[in-house]
């Protein structure tokens, strides 16, 4: 009994964003409607009178303005291991510069080592491709999410692989590294950073560089926050990736847990070169709905973490908005959402209703959207594919199993990794 105790309370400091519950997520949508409701005539009047003030508001009221301008060059590429992961990949490093404008201020990304720009590594299968890639945000340094010792900050030697964590013990076995060797073999590559280099998930530190580099923005209610900084890194990543050939440019898709599904959520409506999303458990501030908000409320999020948003997202002013419209934006490219049943913290039944909230701007554009009329069964080829299983907060082994069931309804490759993907209704 003391040793679970202790794992709780340490689960509890290590993840700040879950509390501990013994609910369960009502599997009927439970609760108001998404308002505003988004129907229109056609699409054509979505995209002239509804997107893009559904941008305009959801910078202003939750996530802060996105620069001007922003620039990307690649400062130093590497091979790291031709051999990686039992011979099955390749292995390659970048350092990545990065630049936000707002007016006539720009301003570079920057290490917390003080140098410019930030890395990322990437590892495809063996060929030429075109590989679809999966861009990963994690919690965990990037030798964690993509172990291999000749990764820049690798400790010597290595942890072993598959050991007991206490974050494996309380979020799962993937929470830090995911299953590469099968994704590879599936025909996909994957690119990560770990935001926390450039842009620390801190409230001090994480304030002051988001101050920092948006120095050309005078507002500070509307100042872009730590989520919406985090969501353009993945689209400078794609700056790099799609440079490469042997990468395929029409299959980007960018993953995300919690925190960093919140920012996958947002780098796709934001950025059309974004083809697909898979957040898991993206909770308030990503896909589940404010109003009537279950679990973690806008008040909470905004004292704990008032680094993630904008400011005035913490005033708690839902008129005219809410995160359906963050879902209608990526319409009509397919996103997971992905869920647990007893993570009421992260609100799956919210989640549900605005995934329902956006299915008629799917609908405008011929998708199939959202084909279910409760948060269970899971449909993965559908547009908008909802994912729920039994247990908690945590990326456990059922996760993986279904992001590639999703990501093969989608996006696979031939079967000689050669290029070429399954595309779903709704897309060209």
């Amino acid at each position: 009994m003391l040793r679970s105790l202790s794992f709780l309370a340490a689960a509890l400091a290590l993840s700040g964003c879950v509390e501990a519950t013994v609910a369960w997520t009502n599997l009927k949508p439970d609760g108001p409607e998404a308002a505003p409701a988004l129907h229109y005539s056609s699409l054509a009047a979505w995209e002239a009178t509804g997107a893009g003030p559904a941008r305009d508001i959801l910078q202003a009221r939750v996530y802060g303005v996105e620069p001007d301008r922003s620039t990307s060059r690649i400062i130093d590429r590497k091979t790291l291991n031709a051999e990686a992961f039992g011979g099955i990949g390749v292995l390659e490093e970048y350092r990545v510069g990065a630049a936000m404008a707002y007016g006539d201020v720009e301003v570079e990304t920057r290490s917390q080592d003080g140098a410019d720009g930030f890395i990322m590594d990437v590892v495809s299968p063996k060929g030429d491709g075109p590989f679809p890639v999966i861009l990963m945000e994690t919690f965990c340094p990037r030798w964690t999410t993509m172990p291999d010792a000749h990764v820049a900050g690798a400790p010597d030697p290595m942890k072993r692989r598959g050991g007991f964590s206490l974050e494996t013990y309380i979020f799962g076995r993937y929470i830090c590294t995911p299953p590469v060797e099968e994704i590879l073999g599936a025909g996909y590559a994957i690119a990560t950073i770990f935001p926390s280099e450039f842009i620390p998930d801190r409230r001090v530190e994480g304030l002051a560089e988001l101050k920092r580099l948006t120095a050309g923005h005078a507002d500070d209610e509307t100042r872009l926050g730590a989520i919406g900084a985090w969501g353009w890194a993945y689209s400078r990543m794609i700056d790099i990736l799609e440079q490469d050939a042997r990468l395929d440019r029409d299959a980007m898709i960018v993953w995300g847990h919690s925190r960093y599904a919140k920012a996958a959520l947002v780098a796709a409506a934001f950025d059309p070169r974004i083809d697909g999303v898979i957040a898991h458990q993206s909770g308030t501030g990503g896909a589940s709905l404010n109003a009537d908000k279950k679990g973690e409320s806008i008040k909470g999020i905004t004292k704990n973490y008032p680094h993630w948003f904008a400011r005035s997202y913490a005033q708690d002013n839902l008129d005219g908005y809410d995160q359906h419209m963050l879902l209608a934006l990526i319409a009509p490219r397919p996103i997971l959402l992905g869920n647990a049943r007893r993570d009421v913290w992260s609100d799956p039944n919210g989640a549900f209703r605005a995934a329902l909230g956006a299915d008629p701007v799917y609908a405008l554009y011929g998708a199939r959207g959202l084909d279910q009329k409760r948060l269970k069964p899971y449909d993965p080829a559908a547009e908008i594919a909802f994912w729920i299983r039994p247990g908690t907060h945590g990326v456990v082994k059922e996760d993986w199993p279904a992001f590639l069931q999703f990501l093969q309804a989608h996006f696979a490759p031939d079967d000689d990794h050669g290029g070429g993907r399954i595309i779903s209704a709704g897309h060209d």
